[in-house]
């Protein structure tokens, strides 16, 4: 299928319409194993980010079984051991196989899921590690009871100006990212699962389809590994805070979710922040801004508002960038799965093509290539990207990964972006000069933030193809600060940067005066 921007929009509408409805049914199943009736408050902190992610995939696995689009061979049911590990499986090739045969056999009614072969019988849960230098560096100083416990916050800045911080705040926080050692080896409850699925046929719509699949995919560690998981999870040496604050672990930390969902039972605040780009200016962000600002108690953006009194702006640490000669253009590349993953408006299959052909049109363009370095994305989804780029521009630099994008950054008179992510944010923010090109089929932006988009496209920043950017880059010469000094290069610059990428060398204060109103009133 063609994933464009119309396609994803039409999607999100279904998907929204099903989601309160799964949750209810996610709920049902696990009380029904567990014994116990928990609030669908908890299970939508614990569970959504690799629930709705779910609903995603079935509902693009069902437009493509009726696109014609249907594997042949048996794939067996792969059953994860987190969640965590279960939306790595959202990007293999298998898992979608999978899939599409499942809701093409369920939509024809002749789907029998008890006679369905799963991938294992046994699946091992496991978490945790050793904690580096740094985190038990900051453990020596801080307090075993804080009133404010951090994990895996969002910062940029220099590990010296983020000591200084916690030291400063020794007294009533403290950081932990829970790298405590678990593994749990759990048996699939396959009959269970099976039963429970075929319990709801026959299926005629998206939410039957995925009430029927959601049984056999749930992840081990809130079925069958749930009560062993959430025992030892409980049995960590930590203090229930007032409030906990992070900007990554809502989608990355099972420990720390179901830790954070018991203690809120109970009063502890959930304090979460932006942790990158298309937050506030995307049409819709399922499965970023709309859950985390759904769950969260009090929601930091980047500097954007809504009308919901718990979301406000507040600053990220300035990035950390070394002085550098600046003597290159740098060419920032994203690249996709040929998979869907997720619905959202960024390239997805359909797009991600177009925007490959773009960039290798960009690179075409441009008369002189000789200073320019090209960062390829850092993750290689077999489309063969780097390779076109290196036919196009076998005269440029290619970059190896072997330094920081904040280096890179340092380094660049230019930096070009082939897409709208978190590197253009932050190279706005950091008023290095930015040329981005993007496909207007991909990206679909919200009504607030277009007007901040179009100041940006008459400035000369933003622009609708490859061959444009490259006229306007080829044009720009060695003009290039000239250009980028311009009072109304600058003031579109300031006021983007202040709604959407609005980091600051101040946050310390931003951070501390903020942290304390809220516990001040816990």
């Amino acid at each position: 299928m063609h994933w464009d921007k119309r396609a994803v929009a039409v999607g999100l509408v279904e998907v929204s319409k099903c989601r309160p409805i799964v949750l209810c049914h996610l709920k049902k199943l696990l009380d029904s194993y567990h014994g116990e009736s928990r609030e669908l408050s908890y299970y939508d902190f614990l569970a959504s980010d690799w629930l709705e992610p779910f609903t995603h995939l079935v509902y693009a696995a069902k437009q493509e079984v009726l696109a014609g689009n249907i594997p042949k061979d048996i794939i067996p049911i792969p059953v994860s051991s987190d969640l965590t590990v279960g939306k790595a499986h959202f990007l293999e090739p298998k898992f979608h196989d999978h899939l599409r045969l499942a809701v093409a056999t369920l939509l024809t009614g002749k789907a029998f899921p008890h006679i369905w072969p799963f991938e294992h019988d046994f699946v091992v849960i496991a978490s945790g590690g050793s904690k580096s230098l740094l985190n038990r560096l900051i453990k020596s100083f801080s307090t075993t009871s804080p009133d404010l416990l951090v994990t895996v916050p969002y910062f940029k800045c220099s590990n010296l100006e983020w000591l200084t911080a916690l030291w400063r705040w020794r007294r009533w926080l403290a950081w932990d990212d829970f790298q405590y050692p678990l593994r749990i080896s759990s048996k699939l409850d396959s009959s269970w699962r099976k039963a429970q699925a075929s319990s709801l046929l026959p299926v005629t719509n998206l939410i039957d389809l995925v009430r029927v699949l959601l049984p056999l995919h749930l992840p081990v560690a809130l079925l069958e590994g749930f009560a062993e998981y959430r025992k030892a999870v409980l049995s960590f040496p930590l203090s229930r805070p007032k409030a906990v604050y992070s900007a990554n672990a809502l989608h990355s930390h099972l420990a720390w979710k179901l830790l954070v969902a018991e203690w809120r039972q109970e009063g502890t605040l959930l304090l979460y922040h932006q942790h990158g780009g298309g937050y506030g200016i995307d049409r819709q962000h399922a499965l970023g801004e709309e859950f985390e600002t759904r769950v969260a108690d009090r929601f930091y953006t980047f500097g954007w508002l809504r009308d919901k009194t718990h979301i406000k702006p507040l600053s990220p640490p300035q990035i950390n960038v070394p002085k550098r000669q600046r003597t290159r253009l740098l060419l920032s590349c994203l690249d996709m799965p040929k998979m869907v993953y997720r619905l959202h408006f960024h390239p997805m299959p359909g797009t991600v093509e177009t925007m490959h052909r773009e960039t290798c049109e960009f690179l075409a363009g441009l008369p002189d290539r000789s200073k320019l370095l090209v960062r390829p994305y850092r993750y290689d989804y077999g489309w063969g990207a780097v390779e076109m780029m290196r036919k196009v521009a076998p005269d440029a630099e290619f970059d190896d990964h072997q330094k920081s994008s904040a280096i890179r950054f340092a380094e660049s008179r230019l930096v070009i972006h082939n897409y709208l992510g978190t590197g253009w944010l932050e190279t706005l923010a950091l008023d290095i000069p930015t040329v981005c090109f993007y496909d207007t089929d991909t990206y679909f932006f919200r009504e607030e933030a277009q007007h901040y988009i179009d100041m940006l496209e008459n400035v000369g920043v933003l622009y609708r193809s490859g061959n444009s950017a490259a006229r306007f880059v080829a044009a720009l010469g060695d003009d290039i600060e000239n250009w980028w000094s311009k009072v109304d290069v600058q003031e579109a610059r300031r006021r983007f940067v202040e709604q959407y990428a609005n980091f600051s060398s101040d946050w310390k204060q931003q951070w501390e005066r903020e942290f304390k109103a809220v516990l001040d009133n816990v």
